[in-house]
C-alpha cells in the first residue's frame, strides 16, 4: 500500500493537489475503523522512507481539516523525531515545499 501512497501523491504533485486526509484514505481504500489514524500512519512511514532515500517529503501534501493548507501536527512531530529538523517547524514546511516543487 505504501507504493499507491507514493504514487498518489506523486499524482498529486504533477497535478497541483493538495489532497486531504480522508481523500487519500477513500483513494486508497482503507477501511474502517479508525481510517484516518490508518493513513496517517501510512503517511509517517512514507515520510521515513523518503527521508531516508534523501528524497523531498510527498506527505507533507496531504492536509489536515483541523489545519488547512497544512498536514496534521503529528506528522511535523515524527519529522522532528526523525531528526529531518530543529527550527521552526514552519520553516521546514516551506523548505520541504520547495523541494517538492522543484522535484517536478
Amino acid at each position: 500500500m505504501l507504493d499507491e501512497l507514493g504514487a498518489l501523491l506523486d499524482q498529486a504533485l504533477t497535478q497541483g493537489r493538495r489532497p486531504g486526509y480522508l481523500e487519500v484514505a477513500d483513494a486508497l481504500a482503507i477501511e474502517a475503523p479508525l481510517r484516518i489514524h490508518k493513513t496517517t500512519r501510512l503517511l509517517e512511514v512514507l515520510l521515513k522512507r523518503d527521508a531516508e532515500a534523501g528524497q523531498p517529503l510527498r506527505s507533507l501534501l496531504v492536509t489536515s481539516k483541523t489545519r488547512p493548507g497544512r498536514p496534521a501536527e503529528g506528522l511535523f512531530e515524527r519529522a522532528r523525531r526523525l531528526g529531518l529538523f530543529d527550527d521552526d517547524p514552519e520553516a521546514f514546511y516551506r523548505r520541504e515545499m520547495a523541494r517538492l516543487v522543484k522535484s517536478d
